[in-house]
């Protein structure tokens, strides 16, 4: 029964968490993807509850950009529930090269102003973490 119980909260887990990475040039330049709606977004990623989430991160960045340092947890954001959990991470890239979707390399602080929402919140957040 416990066994059970485990599998259920690791499938919840799955449908409601992701990870969302703040990727920094060494020039300070964050990296935005333009959505298919024509909005700026931090790059995000849904996570699969049956593989470690710093793997899944690590291989993630690694395909966004192969020279690149480890990804550090900024902040897990939220709660269990229909919002889900957000794991932020923050990483470092030099030099920067992404593959896939449109990419777009900001100013820290045009990159907030830009995004609005969650998304400027949690980019504030990793900046806020960083000094």
């Amino acid at each position: 029964m416990i066994k059970l119980w485990r599998v259920l909260l690791r499938v919840q887990r799955a449908t409601f968490a992701h990870a969302v990475l703040v990727v920094r040039r060494r020039d300070g330049h964050v990296l935005v993807w333009l959505a298919p709606c024509g909005r700026l977004r931090l790059p995000v990623k849904q996570l699969d509850a049956w593989v470690p989430i710093t793997t899944q991160v690590e291989e993630w960045l690694e395909r966004l950009s192969p020279q690149s340092s480890v990804p550090a947890l900024v902040a897990v954001d939220g709660t269990p529930g229909r919002e889900g959990v957000t794991f932020l991470y923050a990483a470092n890239v030099d030099p920067a090269r992404a593959q896939g979707g449109e990419e777009v390399w900001l100013e820290p602080d045009i990159a907030a102003s830009r995004l609005g929402g969650n998304d400027g919140r949690l980019l504030l957040l990793c900046t806020s973490d960083a000094h």
